[in-house]
């Protein structure tokens, strides 16, 4: 973590929330957009419980009813990220099957807790059983959107 400069560490909370506002109100959409993508994420990683795995699988998931397909891109055992252009909004109750590498299969049910243009993130019901160590390697908190890889 780097380390802040005196002066911001004497910063008062409302001259730091000023300055905030200050620079966000001179942003476009897009921008602010960007931002509050950076902070939410930056929050969640701080609530994250369980290390997430790198893990490219198949996924099929049922929304409202209606059943889709798409790939998990990372897992923990409390929570899995898909990756899918059928992004499910925040608050939906998911239900997700899918095997794990050594082909235990899972099926759970969850909420999902935040979409992204390529994708959601569901907070699992239930933790889930499999053994997710052999997987390839923990996703660092910053490397949440790094490359897909299968997890062998």
């Amino acid at each position: 973590m780097e380390k802040r400069s005196k002066a911001k560490r004497e910063m008062s909370l409302s001259e730091a929330t000023s300055r905030l506002i200050s620079h966000i109100l001179k942003m476009g959409q897009a921008e602010i957009m960007d931002l509050l993508e950076l902070v939410e994420k930056k929050h969640f990683e701080k609530k994250r419980k369980s290390p997430r795995f790198e893990y490219y699988g198949e996924a099929v998931y049922v929304v409202k009813g209606r059943a889709y397909t798409g790939f998990i891109k990372n897992i923990s055992t409390e929570g899995v990220f898909i990756d899918t252009p059928d992004v499910a909004e925040s608050g939906e109750k998911i239900i997700l099957s899918f095997e794990l590498p050594e082909g235990e299969h899972i099926r759970v049910s969850g909420t999902v807790v935040r979409g992204e243009g390529n994708g959601f993130a569901v907070s699992f019901d239930r933790t889930i059983d499999g053994n997710l160590s052999h997987l390839k390697r923990p996703v660092a908190e910053t490397d949440a959107a790094g490359p897909l890889r299968r997890g062998k």
